[in-house]
């Protein structure tokens, strides 16, 4: 399918000149010349705009609002962020208000659900005032009070914050809305567990198994919008969304892919390596391995292949040996609820 293309201002004014009977239309300074020239700018800005109004009209090319109200008709509904929730100890003698503030290092603000007497110490329920996965901090960290509590000295959270997550993008809005127009969930079929599953907010992808446990069953696997292990809240909130949509009869089973640590260890025998940018580039491969595996019904593997070059393309190494993964030199086979994770990066000889 040919598309449509906007053309440059010069082959605008080009043409222009070609339908005027005035030669000094061809000549700057000229007054048909600058008349046409004139037009022709204006010319090549409705054609760059139409050029992209093409690209908005079509899901495959089209992105942000437009691709939303494009899903929207379907009845996909790009999924907003969520906050992150917690529980954070106050230490001291008090009362902690609804709405109070506390804080990270980094800025970032956790505000308490209810009012709270604290005596000594006490837990409280908090959740980050920015929706986002920058809300899922480390155990640890949320440790200032940003706004003075009389008779609270001090906070800290015992385990890290969790089921933050960002705003769909469009590659999974997109993924969403095709497999719903190209893929028809009907009648309780497979592809309408995956709809009712993707369409919660914090699930990144679905694989669903039918008669796991004899008939009449359906087994719902996902993984969170990070495409790592999904919380029991996220698990609980699927099965309740899907329980409320599923066909009279169907016996479903929500649970979470379970993460399978990818563990590297490599000696590099030239040039300098960068774990940090290696790291987050397996991550994001890693990334991709969990989205197929967590989405289909074949079996995936974790490439040693893979993870090697990204020694050389990302790690910034010349060349490596002894790369292992899992203890192994062979690709690491994933089972049917498995996702992989990164583990630990060791550098032999260090």
């Amino acid at each position: 399918m040919s598309s449509y293309t906007a053309r440059e201002q010069e082959d605008i004014l080009t043409e222009l000149q070609g339908f005027s009977a005035v030669e000094a239309s061809k000549f700057e300074g000229t007054f048909e010349y600058d008349v046409l020239s004139s037009n022709s700018i204006e010319f090549a800005k409705i054609e760059v705009e139409l050029e992209e109004l093409y690209k908005a009209a079509f899901a495959d090319t089209s992105w942000g609002d437009y691709l939303t109200m494009i899903a929207g008709q379907a009845g996909v509904l790009r999924k907003a962020a969520v906050n992150a929730i917690g529980i954070v100890t106050a230490r001291g003698n008090g009362k902690v208000p609804a709405g109070s503030l506390f804080s990270t290092a980094g800025g970032i603000r956790f505000r308490t659900n209810k009012e709270a007497i604290i005596v000594n110490e006490g837990d409280i329920t908090v959740t980050a005032v920015n929706a986002g996965d920058s809300g899922n901090v480390e155990a640890g960290t949320i440790n200032l009070i940003p706004m003075s509590i009389p008779g609270i000295m001090s906070v800290t959270n015992a385990e890290a914050t969790t089921d933050g997550y960002d705003e769909e993008t469009d590659e999974a809005l997109l993924e969403r809305y095709l497999i719903k127009v190209r893929m028809p969930a009907t009648s309780g079929n497979p592809w309408h567990y995956y709809e009712w599953a993707t369409a919660v907010e914090g699930v990144g992808n679905a694989k669903i198994i039918r008669c796991w446990d004899g008939p009449n069953t359906v087994k719902v696997i996902i993984a969170d919008s990070n495409l790592e292990e999904a919380s029991d809240t996220l698990v609980q909130k699927t099965f309740e969304y899907i329980e409320e949509r599923r066909p009279i009869g169907a016996r479903v089973t929500v649970v979470s892919a379970r993460a399978l640590p990818i563990d590297v260890s490599v000696k590099i025998t030239a040039g300098s390596f960068d774990m940090d940018t290696y790291i987050k580039a397996a991550k994001e491969y890693l990334k991709t391995v969990a989205h197929d595996a967590i989405g289909t019904l074949t079996q995936q593997s974790v490439s040693i292949a893979q993870l090697g070059s990204l020694i050389l393309t990302s790690g910034g190494a010349r060349d490596y040996d002894d790369l292992l993964i899992n203890g192994t030199t062979e690709n690491v086979e994933l089972g049917a609820e498995e996702i992989p994770s990164l583990g630990e990066v060791l550098l032999s000889g260090e």
